[in-house]
């Protein structure tokens, strides 16, 4: 590992309470073992829904308001921060330094970015987007360093 590696390791260590780390990585050990990863994400995603209820967003009228909205909830968590994009054909929403790898480790990360698109897809929802529009994790989480992504748009 090198020098970059190790702080970006340490950094992200420093966002799982240690209060919590035990418990959450055995739960998701326990998880894993008898759920499977389809539920899983299904089960994440519902309680970001619901976890995104008592996360208020305040809207804006750009893109760059809402991304900061949601900038200032993640901080003030230490979940990270957030990259919107407007893409030609979808919203792409990149999530950095979330703090899932670290608290539920690196095997529940196929299930666990679920949590972040029930919030995303809430929030969303909240802000009157067309129920037609989906939103879905792309793509395989990648190392550390790397954000989570999200799609939001028709047919993603």
């Amino acid at each position: 590992m090198n020098d970059i590696e190790s702080c970006l390791e340490y950094h992200a260590a420093q966002q799982c309470s240690r209060q919590w780390n035990a418990f959450l990585l055995a739960l998701s050990s326990e998880f894993q073992g008898k759920i499977e990863e389809a539920e899983l994400r299904a089960l994440m995603r519902r309680i970001g829904g619901e976890m995104a209820k008592t996360l208020v967003l305040t809207p804006g009228d750009s893109l760059q308001e809402l991304e900061s909205s949601i900038n200032g909830i993640w901080f003030g968590m230490d979940w990270g921060w957030v990259r919107l994009k407007e893409m030609q054909n979808y919203l792409c929403i990149e999530h950095f330094a979330s703090p899932l790898r670290k608290s539920f480790g690196e095997s529940a990360l196929s299930w666990t970015p679920a949590l972040l698109e029930g919030v995303y897809a809430h929030w969303l929802s909240v802000l009157g987007a067309d129920s037609s529009l989906r939103l879905r994790q792309f793509g395989a989480p990648g190392g550390i360093g790397q954000p989570l992504e999200f799609r939001f748009g028709k047919g993603v």
